[in-house]
């Protein structure tokens, strides 16, 4: 017989009640039907992280978990901000289009349509595409999963930083409902609704959600005295499900997000600009004078069609068929100032089809597998103009580019659990991929600045073998231990952005390679009253890719080799029936080992610390209850995250350091005795907390304007809001 936690615990799971309280450090509950219920003990979470519904305890990966009422109640309206509830997961935020997402050290800046990230988004089964839709809106959300590391077996395809596994909400099995709506300060306006039932009982349900969200600008123009930094987007979901026998079941499912935002680029830091042009620079931190124009528009979404036959063998054949789209369309100030020295207009378009075939066996006291096919075909045009004369919308003179970037891939996979023992678990993955990519690069210059007008059209071809080895151990009923192996390839791309060279051997560059190596311990302890996860790791880089802008182009290079050591821990104590702390963190040593020609020839970034990532970050929560004699609730609830400093590129530029910053955020929620209608009173940043997100130097600056000026800009983190939220169900 099988020795596994979710069997050991199976008392526990059926001592709770339909509904668990709010947790919400870096191990958040799964979602529940009702929104506040007090327990006794900490609930079994249930993930998906193996195509299976298991434990999380079972799985030897390090996974942060959290459901839709955690999200509610950090206030979260997309996936970026969870970033500081997670151990080690990092986001640099230029806008949401050219955004870099990474985790344990491994970021990758993806604004090149020629490179993609190191860290996949799922979306129910279905690869997100490019890092323009990872941002994706949490309304309809049932639960996240954040998986730490290197995923080369089940999710495969440039996942070697790790995965975040989105699952979302099923329909309800009588008609149901929510009505939601948020107001706060920056004229903030947010509407939620969804819908969900059967439409002919036990054969076809359906559910349909649809949010506005709208909040004005926290930085003032003075140039055109509009508000930058704000908030647009409006989308969707609609599902389809049809079970038309009892072991057949077939999901159509659809969504759209539609995202317009005034969006800064940069924010001048030199006073001295003042002297050149007068109030170039402003005293007031949210305060810019630009006189080109700053914009993002985002129009993501896709369709998918899932079918998933569980034979009377107990085998279960799942396929999965998506398109996907993620456009967007970006101009930026570049100068960040009131004449122009340069404008850009970026469009990029990329769709993406892919179709996995899986096969899962059926439990038994021996081992279980799975293995299945993946095959992607994935199309991205990409128009780029750097315009240097005039302001907008002047667009003769400059710097113009076309590319386009097609990759066909297909992978084989398997998985297998033997279960050598009552407490003994060995794992295997093994994944191998084939992919090979075209590009089309067309570049002018017609503003006698130098850069060549080049014409590209290269492919490349890469292959390899990625997967795991996991040996789980049962210690006793409150402690799990577990040692992985991890191996994560990412393909090689193109450098279809501004380049300044005209050698085709240097638009390319090669796949890039992490092996993970990492022991961990998971436990339920103080009668399944503490949740303790710890996990100690070493990650071996190699051929990694950094992107950076050097001289007057973005360069990417393959970097040599890097090391990343570090350690994890999420923690979870039920204090009290009505008492809950959390805490997690991240802390890593990291640096880049072996990188010559970091910036030229000549130039060594060995032992330098890797580009976007942090030393530590940390977070921590409470959440207090209170019921009154009627039944309603009161909960009260604080977290406070906190990152190390980090550099914004790999020369370790002291100008180019961002500080290290806490935020705080507190919710009052009051919910009434039959649970249908919560009202909230919330704020974030609470202490108004300045900070910087992002640095970087604009390199026209000192060409215009002589030596001592260097260029420098930042992006300033949002200010503190708060607001009310009412939601009612019914």
């Amino acid at each position: 017989m099988k020795y596994k936690t979710s069997k050991i615990y199976q008392s526990v799971a059926l001592a709770l009640t339909a509904s668990s309280f709010l947790s919400l450090n870096s191990a958040f509950a799964a979602e529940k039907k009702t929104v506040i219920e007090k327990n006794s003990t900490l609930e079994v979470i249930q993930v998906t992280a193996r195509k299976r519904v298991e434990s999380v305890r079972d799985i030897p990966i390090a996974i942060s978990s959290m459901g839709e009422e955690a999200l509610k109640s950090l206030g979260a309206d997309s996936m970026s901000d969870i970033i500081g509830n997670v151990p080690n997961l990092a986001m640099d935020p230029n806008g949401n289009s050219l955004a870099s997402w990474g985790m344990r050290g491994i970021v990758s800046v993806t604004r090149n349509a020629g490179q993609e990230s190191g860290l996949g988004v799922y979306v129910d089964g279905v690869y997100a595409g490019r890092p323009a839709s990872y941002n994706i809106p949490v309304s309809d959300i049932q639960q996240v999963e954040v998986l730490r590391g290197p995923q080369g077996s089940l999710f495969g395809r440039n996942t070697i930083a790790g995965a975040i596994n989105i699952t979302t909400k099923q329909p309800e099995e009588e008609l149901s409902g929510n009505l939601a709506a948020s107001i706060g300060n920056f004229s903030r306006i947010e509407l939620q609704g969804g819908l969900s039932g059967y439409l002919i009982e036990d054969v076809l349900a359906a559910k349909i959600s649809v949010f506005t969200n709208t909040r004005d600008g926290y930085v003032k123009n003075v140039f055109d005295n509009k508000d930058y930094m704000d908030n647009d987007r409006q989308g969707g979901r609609l599902g389809l499900y049809w079970t038309p026998t009892s072991n057949l079941s077939i999901t159509l499912a659809t969504d759209f997000l539609d995202q317009e935002n005034q969006q800064l680029f940069g924010q001048a830091l030199e006073p001295q600009l003042n002297d050149i042009i007068p109030d170039w620079y402003q005293s007031d931190a949210y305060t810019v004078n630009q006189n080109d124009p700053n914009s993002e528009d985002i129009q993501s979404g896709g369709t998918s069609l899932t079918a998933e036959w569980e034979m009377d063998s107990g085998f279960i054949l799942t396929s999965i068929t998506a398109k996907r789209y993620a456009d967007f369309e970006v101009f930026s100030d570049d100068d960040a100032g009131p004449i122009t020295l340069s404008y850009s207009h970026f469009e990029d378009k990329s769709d993406t089809f892919s179709q996995e075939l899986r096969l899962t066996s059926p439990e038994n006291d021996s081992f279980d597998y799975l293995v299945g096919i993946y095959y992607l075909d994935q199309e991205v045009t990409a128009q780029r103009e750097t315009i240097t004369s005039g302001a907008f919308p002047d667009n003769d003179l400059g710097i113009f580019s076309n590319a386009t970037v097609n990759s066909e891939a297909w992978a084989i996979f398997g998985t297998t659990n033997f279960y050598l023992n009552e407490a003994l678990t060995l794992s295997i993955g093994l994944r191998y991929t084939d992919e090979e990519k075209t590009s089309s690069f067309t570049q002018l210059e017609n503003a006698g600045l130098g850069f060549p007008s080049v014409s590209f059209s290269p492919t490349i071809q890469d292959s390899g073998l990625s997967g795991d080895i996991s040996v789980g151990y049962v210690l006793n009923e409150e402690i799990n231990l577990y040692g992985s192996l991890r191996k994560g390839i990412k393909s090689g791309g193109f450098q279809t952005d501004i380049i300044d060279f005209s050698s085709e051997d240097l638009f390319t560059f090669e796949p890039e390679e992490a092996t993970s190596y990492e022991i961990g311990m998971k436990g339920m302890l103080l009668d399944a009253t503490l949740r303790l996860d710890l996990a100690l790791f070493r990650t071996d880089y190699e051929n990694m890719q950094v992107g950076q802008l050097l001289g007057l182009g973005f360069t990417t290079t393959n970097a040599g080799e890097a090391e990343i050591t570090g350690i994890e821990i999420e923690a979870e104590w039920l204090a009290t029936e009505s008492l809950t702390l959390g805490f997690s963190g991240g802390a890593m040593d990291h640096e880049y080992t072996a990188y010559d020609g970091c910036n030229g020839s000549g130039v060594s970034c060995a032992g330098n610390d890797l580009q976007l990532v942090t030393d530590w970050t940390a977070a921590a929560t409470l959440d207090y209850f209170y019921d009154f004699n009627d039944d309603s609730t009161i909960q009260f609830h604080v977290d406070a995250t906190s990152r190390s400093d980090s550099f914004t590129d790999a020369i370790n530029d002291p100008d180019l350091r961002v500080s290290s910053y806490t935020l705080l955020n507190a919710r009052i929620s009051y919910v009434t005795p039959n649970e249908d209608i919560t009202v909230a009173l919330w704020v974030k940043n609470l202490t108004n907390k300045e900070y910087s997100s992002l640095f970087w130097k604009y390199p026209i600056t000192p060409i215009a304007f002589g030596d001592s000026f260097t260029g420098l800009q930042h992006l300033l983190g949002t200010p503190r809001t708060f607001g009310i939220d009412v939601n009612y169900r019914f």
